[in-house]
């Protein structure tokens, strides 16, 4: 990455350059007034597509491929010297800076006949200058003017930190431009915390009930039974399991679940109770896959637990295969098989294959527990009986999910269950693009506890003010809970203090684009305009799971519903609902919009 040079050292440097004629140097490209992009033929085709088209694209696992290739492009600037054949060594002192208000943005020094210039705001002419240095004396000069392509996304590479978007650019109320270099969308400045997506609320709450010691025990005969099939040596023959598509969902109080939710699981019986941690049941059906889609009417977060009963023809081993939208734990008989730390949303698409478990069964009735955490569409849970082969793979998968198990049992028993996620935002170039050029004054994280587990502020540092509020997304911004944790974040939104503002969760897609598609929306920007930006993150993320019929027709549907002629107004509804007035929503739009 090639980070522009901070103004200051820009325009000292310019300033010792005394002005030279212009010789045999030769700008050779861009040419002239030439309009340049930093998005690739392939990106800018897809943004010229219709809407239908765009979604199909976006449903094509080779298109998805061709739009991730390239990445962010530079704006490569080369010349030409043919006084430099055969003389005194040169070098060349490369400026860019606006020309609209002469702000210098780009300093370099080559003995080459190129440079790379990332980063540039869109829709902007840029003059370039290129002075030929011999014994630190200017002694040739050749200056040109280029164009930055004016179309929405501006994409920026900063480095480890993917998926990073200045939501400038775009036409809002009254064709009034959002203003760049204020509000960015990112994905997270640091990873997640490892090693477990629990809170440390949920962690003390387990020691003190003594779910720990239970939790610790279970894994331990899960091992050890795994130990003597992988010892034994001799093939495993898997018995039936007949799992049924019927299963019965309980939506416990997260808090309550949080204390008591592992023991309760591990001392259940071989039957499905009549209510469980106070929650009445509800019945769901899989589809011929084994997928069961939950609670999409309820806010996006919090234990759903799943239960039915399996009815085994003899002991022995079965095979099963599961998946989830987020993480998940699966219990049989009160032995864990898997647990949130092992179970997680890395893969796609969601189904029975994600994960695939040999499993204990005792002749009779099996008590199955599956516990799934609500990901960006809502709950989401896949299970079914798998072929058996290849038995020594899945063998060895379940002994290291059992080991892990245990290795996190014991972190419980010591209260340090989390190594806080790592940093993305070390290497100089990084930190000089987001503190020095893009001056990041606020980091608001929309990631849940334990993905911030042992974090207490910025990864970028003291001067930049770390604001965490966990976030809803998609359909679950109407919510009650989506809508008090908006509230939240849109008053960040309302101090000229805190900006430049960069908000994000961890991939920079869901709850990060829940957010950018109302605060986008509020200025005005059009609804096509805005889909792009949610879909611009196909630039850099292959999650196929990521599409616009599975996730942003619902937020779009979420918000179209509401009152108002315009999407504009419907989305000022929302937000004047949360208790805002409009003042704060005019505050936004005169600040975020060009004059």
């Amino acid at each position: 990455m090639n980070a522009p040079i901070v103004l200051a050292a820009v325009a000292a440097v310019s300033l010792s350059l005394p002005a030279a004629a212009s010789g045999g140097l030769k700008l050779v490209s861009p040419s002239d007034g030439e309009t340049v992009s930093a998005l690739t033929e392939a990106q800018r085709r897809f943004l010229d597509l219709p809407a239908e088209t765009r979604m199909k694209w976006m449903a094509d696992p080779d298109r998805r491929r061709e739009l991730r290739k390239g990445g962010v492009q530079p704006v490569r600037l080369s010349w030409e010297d043919p006084a430099a054949e055969g003389g005194p060594r040169r070098s060349y002192n490369v400026s860019v800076v606006r020309e609209d208000d002469g702000l210098p943005v780009f300093l370099d020094t080559t003995v080459g006949d190129s440079v790379e210039v990332r980063n540039l705001e869109i829709g902007r002419d840029w003059l370039w200058t290129v002075r030929a240095m011999e014994g630190g004396r200017v002694v040739d000069t050749a200056t040109g003017v280029f164009k930055t392509e004016d179309r929405a996304p501006r994409v920026i590479d900063a480095g480890e930190v993917p998926n990073v978007r200045d939501i400038g650019g775009r036409v809002g109320l009254d064709g009034r431009r959002v203003r760049q270099g204020l509000v960015f969308r990112t994905a997270g400045m640091n990873s997640n915390a490892k090693s477990s997506p629990y809170t440390a609320d949920e962690v003390a709450a387990m020691r003190e009930s003594g779910a720990v010691d239970a939790f610790a025990k279970a894994w331990a005969v899960r091992k050890a039974s795994l130990e003597g099939v992988k010892g034994s040596g001799r093939p495993v023959s898997p018995v039936a399991f007949p799992l049924s598509s019927k299963w019965t969902v309980f939506y416990p109080d997260t808090g309550l679940f949080a204390k008591s939710g592992a023991a309760a699981i591990v001392a259940l019986g071989s039957s499905v109770p009549e209510t469980f941690l106070g929650a009445e049941p509800q019945a769901a059906e899989a589809d011929a896959s084994g997928k069961v889609v939950l609670g999409e009417a309820r806010d996006c977060r919090g234990p759903a637990v799943l239960m039915q009963v399996v009815d085994a023809p003899e002991e022995g081993w079965a095979t099963v295969g599961c998946g989830a939208d987020w993480y998940w734990a699966l219990s049989i008989g009160g032995v864990p098989l898997a647990d949130r730390v092992m179970g997680g949303n890395s893969k796609s698409p969601i189904d029975a294959n994600n994960a695939p478990l040999l499993v204990p069964v005792e002749k009779g009735p099996n008590l199955v527990v599956a516990t799934v955490y609500s990901g960006s569409g809502g709950w989401c849970w896949c299970m079914r009986a798998a072929p058996p082969e290849p038995i020594a793979r899945v063998v060895s998968k379940s002994l290291a999910d059992a080991e892990a198990g245990l290795a996190v049992a014991e972190t419980f028993r010591g209260g340090t269950p989390f190594i806080p996620g790592k940093n993305r935002t070390t290497s100089p170039e990084t930190r000089h693009l987001l503190l020095d050029t893009l001056a990041f004054k606020t980091d608001i994280d929309l990631r849940s506890d334990g993905e911030c587990a042992g974090m207490t502020g910025a990864p970028l540092g003291d001067s930049v003010g770390w604001t965490h509020v966990s976030s809803a997304c998609y359909e679950a911004m109407q919510g009650d809970w989506g809508r008090k944790q908006f509230a939240k974040v849109f008053r960040v939104f309302l101090d000229k203090s805190n900006y430049p503002i960069a908000f994000h969760c961890i991939a920079g897609r869901d709850r990060t684009g829940a957010v950018a598609f109302i605060v986008e929306g509020l200025l005005g920007v059009e609804e096509d305009e805005l889909r792009k930006d949610w879909e611009a993150t196909v630039f850099r993320d292959g999650d196929m799971g990521f599409t616009t019929e599975r996730l942003y027709l619902k937020l779009l549907d979420g918000f179209e519903k509401l009152p108002g002629d315009t999407l504009a107004e419907k989305l000022e509804g929302y937000v004047l609902s949360l208790g805002f007035t409009r003042e704060d929503v005019e505050f936004l739009r005169d600040w975020l919009l060009e004059p």
